[in-house]
C-alpha cells in the first residue's frame, strides 16, 4: 500500500502528467502534421467527428506551433493541462502569488529608505543620546538612503563628542550602523579606507610610543598639548644617499601612552526623594514609517519609559513596522535625608562606575586624590586621579595637503625620468 501510494504521489509529476498541452486540427491533416514534428513526442492521438486531439509536452509548445504555422494547419482549440496547471489555478494559489508579489514590491520600495538605526562600540555615552544628536541632524528613521552623509555623520560626532576617537557610519540593508571606538585600537586602520594622523586627544606627558606604521612625531617624555600629532600619516621615503624620492601615504598605526591627571567632581544633595509606587501599567502601540504616538508625563508623580522594537523580514533589512511598549508608573513621594555613610556609598559606587568605564577604554587607574566634602546642603566629591591613558585620535589628512603631495611625487618621477 505503502509502495502504491508513493508511486502515485510521484507520477503526479512526470512530464506527461505534470504540464501538458491539448490541440485540436482538422483530421484531414493529421499525416502531413505527425511527419514534420520530427523528434517531438506526441502521444494520446485520436479522432472523433473530423478532428483529431494530439497530446504534447508543454516544452515543446512553441515548436509545435510554429510547425503547424509553416504548413498552414489550423489549430482549432488548444488547451494546458496537468497537475502544474491545476495547482496555479486555484484560487488558494493566485491568493498567495499576488500577496507575494506585493510584498516583493514592498520590500523593493522599503530598501530606498533607513527603517533602523543601531550605535556599537560606546562606552562613556549612552546609545540615547547618540540617537538624540542624530536626531538633531535630522537623521532619523524614515528618510531616504541617498540623505544620508557618512563622511558628515562621523566629522559631527567627533566634533560633539571630543573623547571618541574614531566613528564609521554605514548603511547595510535598510539599517544605519554607527560604529563608536572611544580609544584608538589597530582594528581602525584596517578598516579606514581614508588616509590619517593620530592626534592627541588632550595635554598629557608621553610616557611610551609604539610606530606600527607612519612616521612617530613625539618620543617617551615630550609634553603635547590636545590636538597635536603623535604619529603622522605622511612618510618621506629616502634613497640610500639620503635623498628624498617621495612621499607615502598612510593610515597613522601605534600604541601612544601617555601619562594624564584628570579632574574628577560629581556632587549630590543631602536629600533625595523615594517612590512609592501606587501603579503600573504597560501599554503597547504600533509603531508605523518612524511615527511614534509619544505618550507623555501627565504629571510630576509619574513616569513614562518607553521602549521600541522594528520588525526585519532577514538581517539588517529592517519593515517601516514595529512596536512600541510604553510603562507609565504612578507614585507618591517621600522626602528623607542622607547620612553621611549613605552619601559616601552613592558618590564612590558612581565613582567606581566611572572608573571601570575608564579601565575598559584601556585607562591604567596610578593614583586617586579625591576627598569627599560636605558644602551647604550638598556631599561634593572631587580630586584627580592620575593614571596612564592609551592616546590618539583619528584626525584626517586634508585633500588640500594630499593633492599637494600628489603633485610634489609627479614632479620627482617627472625630474627621475
Amino acid at each position: 500500500m505503502k509502495f502504491s501510494f508513493v508511486n502515485l504521489f510521484f507520477s503526479c509529476f512526470e512530464g506527461k502528467k505534470f504540464h501538458y498541452i491539448v490541440i485540436k486540427i482538422n483530421e484531414n491533416h493529421i499525416y502531413r502534421f505527425i511527419n514534420n514534428t520530427g523528434k517531438i513526442k506526441l502521444r494520446d492521438i485520436h479522432s472523433k467527428d473530423g478532428i483529431t486531439e494530439i497530446t504534447f509536452n508543454y516544452k515543446d509548445k512553441n515548436k509545435v506551433l510554429d510547425i503547424a504555422e509553416k504548413m498552414g494547419i489550423k489549430i482549432l482549440d488548444i488547451k494546458e493541462k496537468g497537475t502544474y496547471t491545476y495547482i496555479t489555478r486555484l484560487p488558494v494559489i493566485k491568493s498567495v502569488t499576488f500577496i507575494l508579489a506585493v510584498f516583493t514590491l514592498l520590500l523593493i520600495i522599503n530598501s530606498h529608505f533607513i527603517w533602523n538605526i543601531d550605535v556599537e562600540g560606546n562606552y562613556s555615552y549612552t546609545s540615547t543620546q547618540i540617537m538624540r544628536f542624530l536626531k538633531k541632524m535630522d537623521i532619523k528613521e524614515g528618510m531616504r538612503k541617498n540623505r544620508i552623509n557618512s563622511d558628515e555623520i562621523e566629522k559631527e560626532i567627533r566634533r560633539k563628542y571630543n573623547d571618541i576617537s574614531w566613528v564609521c557610519a554605514e548603511v547595510k540593508g535598510t539599517n544605519l550602523i554607527v560604529h563608536i571606538k572611544e580609544n584608538y585600537i589597530t582594528e581602525i586602520s584596517a578598516k579606514e579606507d581614508k588616509t590619517y594622523d593620530l592626534i592627541a586627544n588632550r595635554d598629557c606627558t608621553i610616557k611610551s610610543i609604539l610606530v606600527r606604521k607612519g612616521k612617530g612625531v613625539v618620543k617617551a617624555g615630550d609634553k603635547v598639548k590636545k590636538g597635536d600629532v603623535l604619529i603622522s600619516g605622511i612618510v618621506d621615503v629616502f634613497n640610500e644617499s639620503g635623498e628624498k624620492i617621495f612621499t607615502k601615504l598612510c593610515n597613522a598605526d601605534g600604541d601612544v601612552v601617555g601619562i594624564t591627571n584628570l579632574s574628577y567632581n560629581d556632587k549630590i544633595s543631602d536629600t533625595y526623594f523615594v517612590k512609592n509606587i501606587k501603579h503600573k501599567r504597560t501599554y503597547y502601540a504600533p509603531l508605523v514609517a518612524g511615527y511614534t504616538w509619544n505618550i507623555k508625563e501627565n504629571d510630576k508623580n509619574e513616569t513614562v519609559v518607553k521602549s521600541e522594537r522594528n520588525f526585519k523580514a532577514f538581517g539588517n533589512f529592517y519593515l517601516p513596522f514595529g512596536m512600541e511598549k510604553y510603562v507609565v508608573t504612578k507614585f507618591e513621594k517621600e522626602k528623607r535625608n542622607y547620612t553621611k555613610e549613605e552619601a559616601k556609598k552613592k558618590l564612590y559606587d558612581r565613582f567606581n562606575y566611572k572608573m571601570s568605564i575608564l579601565e575598559q577604554k584601556g585607562y591604567k587607574i596610578l593614583e586617586k586624590n579625591v576627598k569627599i566634602d560636605k558644602k551647604k546642603n550638598h556631599y561634593v566629591f572631587s580630586g584627580t586621579i592620575k593614571c596612564l591613558e592609551p592616546l590618539g585620535k583619528v584626525s584626517y589628512i586634508e585633500s588640500e595637503k594630499i593633492n599637494e603631495i600628489e603633485s610634489e611625487n609627479n614632479k620627482e618621477t617627472t625630474k627621475s625620468d
